[in-house]
């Protein structure tokens, strides 16, 4: 009975944590309907109910309730989809997310990804077209975009490209020496576009501002791990930097490569997935150091204009291996410490 009881409360201190990633959420779900609509809330709901009935499917069978992950996973999943994504898209990633991601290795605390991130990556790979090839406007009148379904109509039709695309694909000036093939732009005026979120891009991450203000409360409320963040934004910031300064294209400077591409939205609710990040403080700095180089990499030299869903998913899988290195070493110097 008392192993029960411990058990219950495990769960119960857990979905304490959930809620209050939810809460973080708040302002970027706001900033979405803001900045494209109310098909953005919608998407959300969808992404949410979906969600709820594949692990109820999973739970019920095995006599447990669904637990509120269920809707950090489909808020998160909703958060880092195209404006434009086609439902089926959008309802295919949230099924793979909660069936194939957590709920095949025993549900909640058993996943070995982050389920938001597995679910955006397989469609990603199944439906390139549906992810990468067409981008909503951002609305850019005082009241956003509250007042419509949409920003996408007849006569705007779609943007070809995120600001990250431009970026790589030299279109954009950002830093001291212009580059040959590059169309000169107000660099303040840049990054105030990336602060703020006026600028084509995911539903619910575009504004590092919003992102900043839910992270600061996960960060004060020691909701996500400070170790990881710190370690995955300064590794980040640092490399950029490096790299920029030394001529290294098309890298661009810390500043821009941070308030971009989402990358801070990763890092706090991603990158922090208490189950599956590692455990211990040394793996943690090197999973935060390993997402950061794999990022630069696979954002600057590689096809995709992104790469944080693909580091974040590559450092899950060595999360386990990480700690068990630690504490091997961590045993073997006790043990020759006590000789």
């Amino acid at each position: 009975m008392a192993l029960q009881e411990k058990k219950k409360l495990k769960i119960l201190l857990k979905q304490a944590i959930m809620t209050r990633v939810l809460i973080a959420l708040l302002p970027c779900v706001v900033g979405s309907i803001y900045f494209f609509g109310w098909r953005s809330l919608v998407m959300i709901f969808v992404s949410a109910l979906v969600g709820f009935i594949t692990e109820y499917i999973f739970t019920n069978s095995r006599k447990e309730p669904v637990t509120e992950s269920v809707f950090v996973t489909t808020t998160i999943y909703a958060l880092i989809m195209p404006p434009t994504v086609p439902w089926y898209v959008l309802i295919i990633g949230v099924v793979f997310a909660v069936m194939f991601t957590k709920e095949i290795f025993g549900g909640f605390g058993k996943n070995f990804f982050n389920p938001a991130m597995a679910g955006r990556c397989f469609v990603y790979i199944c439906f390139p077209l549906s992810m990468t090839a067409l981008w909503a406007p951002v609305a850019q009148e005082k009241w956003g975009a509250l007042d419509r379904w949409t920003t996408v109509n007849k006569t705007n039709a779609v943007t070809s490209a995120t600001p990250m695309a431009d970026l790589k694909n030299g279109n954009l000036f950002i830093g001291s020496q212009p580059r040959e093939d590059a169309k000169t732009v107000n660099r303040i005026g840049f990054y105030k576009q990336l602060f703020f979120g006026r600028i084509s891009g995911t539903v619910g991450v575009t504004s590092a501002l919003l992102i900043l203000i839910g992270g600061f409360y996960l960060y004060i409320t020691k909701t996500a791990n400070r170790t990881i963040i710190l370690s995955v934004v300064i590794s980040y910031a640092v490399l950029n930097q490096v790299l920029y300064m030394s001529g290294v294209e098309p890298v661009n400077d810390a500043l821009a490569a941070l308030l971009g591409g989402g990358f801070l939205f990763g890092a706090f609710f991603m990158a922090t997935d208490p189950i599956s990040a590692p455990r211990t403080q040394e793996a943690k700095i090197a999973f935060g150091i390993i997402i950061a180089i794999c990022t630069v990499v696979i954002r600057n030299f590689s096809i995709f204009n992104g790469g944080l869903m693909f580091s974040i998913l590559f450092a899950n899988m060595f999360a386990p291996l990480m700690d068990k290195i630690v504490k091997e070493i961590k045993a073997k110097n006790k043990t020759g410490k006590a000789k």
